[in-house]
C-alpha cells in the first residue's frame, strides 16, 4: 500500500502520481489512489462537476476553487466584500440592467454623477462604464448584457492607477497599472505597469488580500485595489482569470504556481517535495 504521495491532475505540474485532467471518475482504482494521497492537485481549470467528483474523495486539495464558482460575478464579489469586511465602492446590486436602467428613472438613486455601472462578467474593463450624464447611462446600460445581473457604484477617486495584486497560495505579487488619462486603467487598454512605486502602498494591499484570501480560501487570484485616501485600500473587482504580463508572462506564473504547489505539499507531507513545471 502506498502512503506519503500527492496525486497530480495537472499536467502541467506533475508529482509522484500523475492523471489526466479528463481520466475516468469513476474508475475504482483512480479513486482508491486519490482517497489514499495526502493531498490532490488540481488544474485551474476544472468544471464544478469534475471538481466535486475529485474533491468528493480526495482529504484535501490545492487550489481550492468553490471561491471561483461562488465569486464569478461581480455581484457575488461585492457580497463577499461585504460579509468580509472590507472596503469596497459603495454599490448597489440588481438582478438585471433593465432593473437597474428602471430605478435610475425612477429616481431610486439619489447619487449625483459621475457614478460607474457594470455588467456581472466580462474582463479587461469590458462591461465597465463611467457614467457622467443621462447619454453615458444609455449607452452604458445598451452594452451590459441582458440576462445577467448588473450594479451601480460611487465614483472612487483614483489618482489615475489602481494595484493588482496576485495571490499564489500563502504569498502576494503586486503592480500598479497606470492609466494614460482615460477612466481605465488597464493594460489591454493602454494602461502601463508600474512595480516599483508606493512599495507602502503596495505591502498595505497584499497584507489586506492575504487576510481575505485567508478567510475566503482562496488560493489563485487577481484583485484589483484602489487607494483614494490614507485608509484601508478599496477593494474592487477579484479576477480568477487574470492577465500574466505584469507578473513576468506565462513562464513566471508557472513559476509562482510551482513553488505555491510545493509549499502546500510541503506544508501537508510534512517533507520537500520536488515541483518542476513542464514547458520551462
Amino acid at each position: 500500500m502506498k502512503c506519503g504521495y500527492f496525486v497530480s491532475f495537472d499536467p502541467q505540474f506533475p508529482l509522484e502520481e500523475n492523471c489526466p485532467p479528463f481520466c475516468d471518475l469513476e474508475d475504482k482504482k483512480l479513486l482508491t489512489l486519490v482517497g489514499g494521497a495526502l493531498g490532490v492537485i488540481l488544474p485551474v481549470y476544472l468544471s464544478p462537476v469534475r471538481y466535486r467528483a475529485i474533491t468528493h474523495h480526495a482529504k484535501d486539495w490545492f487550489p481550492n476553487l468553490e471561491p471561483r464558482f461562488l465569486y464569478r460575478g461581480k455581484c457575488s464579489q461585492i457580497e463577499l466584500f461585504r460579509q468580509s469586511g472590507v472596503r469596497h465602492p459603495e454599490s448597489i446590486l440588481f438582478h438585471s440592467p433593465s432593473a437597474m436602467v428602471e430605478a435610475l428613472q425612477q429616481g431610486r438613486l439619489s447619487w449625483e454623477y459621475p457614478f460607474v455601472i457594470k455588467g456581472d462578467s466580462g474582463g479587461g474593463g469590458v462591461s465597465v462604464f463611467p457614467v457622467h450624464d443621462h447619454k453615458d447611462l444609455q449607452r452604458g446600460c445598451a452594452k451590459l448584457k441582458r440576462n445577467e445581473p448588473a450594479l451601480v457604484q460611487r465614483w472612487i477617486q483614483h489618482g489615475g492607477r489602481d494595484l493588482r495584486v496576485v495571490v499564489y497560495g500563502d504569498r502576494a505579487f503586486s503592480y500598479f497599472r497606470v492609466g494614460d488619462g482615460s477612466f481605465y486603467n488597464n493594460v489591454c487598454r493602454g494602461g502601463r505597469l508600474d512595480h516599483r512605486s508606493h512599495e507602502a502602498m503596495q505591502q498595505r494591499g497584499r497584507l489586506a488580500v492575504l487576510k481575505l484570501c485567508g478567510k475566503a480560501s482562496i488560493h489563485v487570484a487577481g484583485f484589483d485595489l484602489m487607494f483614494p485616501d490614507e485608509g484601508p485600500p478599496v477593494f474592487v473587482e477579484i479576477n480568477f482569470h487574470f492577465g500574466r504580463k505584469g507578473l513576468g508572462g506565462t513562464g513566471q506564473h508557472r513559476r509562482h504556481m510551482g513553488e505555491a504547489i510545493q509549499r502546500w505539499c510541503a506544508m501537508k507531507g510534512n517533507r520537500q517535495t520536488n515541483v518542476t513545471p513542464r514547458g520551462l
